[in-house]
């Protein structure tokens, strides 16, 4: 199968900034099985290349002069054969496992997450019964917090979504990965693509998300929970962290008053063979 992406993020400002920096990560992270046709990310301004902490490839767009609009537009290409029943990467790690089992930001736990992973503790714990207790895990957050938009921003806790109910992919992520590590297990937040043109799909108008627990002998496993599937090579990975913040695909900040508004628009489609 072979896809297209077509993704834009706009930010419009209502006062001319003098300076704006925009931080891009969106350079896929293929699997084995998957292959990047093409893939071209274009900016305005100065364009530099880094690493970032958790081994993420940042494109960073500087904008120096007086402006009111900037657009930042992904183009690329990917396929994938084969039928691995989830997505396996030849990638060294750059983070120790425990690393990922810090209880911080978005994805904090606490006392409240305890009836989700009720009855689990001794399956997750031992590496031959842990994929099978976190896909239960997984069944268990989609039923408590069913795939609903516009109910949740960026900036809502897992600890927030899990009280109202219901939240969109990030959120059922962030809820996921805060049960595995009161599990202790590593588990961490993946942005990426999934296919849009698939009604059968819970995936919005923007890139997607999904989460990754650690297995010893599989390494990362993928856990799509707004979908209820492992995600197989129709995901394309882009970028990890501990959560959303770690891995937005397009972060910013800018010298000016005023109000900002972003809007974002992806498209990604299976192309015809």
């Amino acid at each position: 199968m072979r896809l297209s992406v077509h993704h834009a993020t706009r930010f419009e400002f209502d006062q001319p900034s003098g300076h704006s920096i925009h931080d891009v990560r969106l350079t896929p992270k293929p699997a084995n099985g998957q292959r990047i046709v093409s893939w071209r990310i274009d900016g305005p301004g100065k364009r530099s290349e880094w690493l970032d902490g958790h081994g993420n490839q940042v494109t960073t767009f500087s904008v120096a002069r007086k402006h009111q609009r900037v657009e930042i537009v992904v183009e690329g290409v990917y396929e994938f054969v084969g039928s691995d029943q989830w997505l396996r990467y030849a990638e060294t790690p750059t983070l120790p496992a425990p690393f990922w089992l810090r209880n911080e930001g978005l994805a904090r736990h606490d006392a409240s997450f305890e009836p989700v992973i009720d009855g689990l503790q001794a399956r997750a714990t031992e590496t031959p019964t842990r994929v099978e207790a976190l896909h239960e895990l997984m069944q268990r957050v989609s039923s408590r917090i069913p795939y609903k938009a516009g109910v949740s921003t960026v900036d809502t806790t897992a600890a927030e979504a899990l009280g109202r109910g219901a939240g969109v992919a990030q959120d059922q992520a962030h809820v996921f990965i805060a049960c595995c590590r009161r599990l202790g297990v590593p588990a961490r937040y993946v942005s990426g693509y999934l296919r849009n043109d698939e009604p059968a799909l819970h995936v919005g108008r923007t890139s997607h998300s999904w989460a990754e627990a650690w297995v010893p002998g599989l390494q990362w496993v993928g856990f799509d929970v707004a979908n209820d599937i492992s995600p197989r090579g129709d995901s394309l990975r882009v970028a990890v962290g501990l959560d959303y913040r770690d891995a937005a695909p397009v972060s910013g900040r800018r010298v000016g008053f005023g109000e900002a508004r972003m809007t974002v628009e992806a498209s990604i489609a299976q192309l015809e063979p």
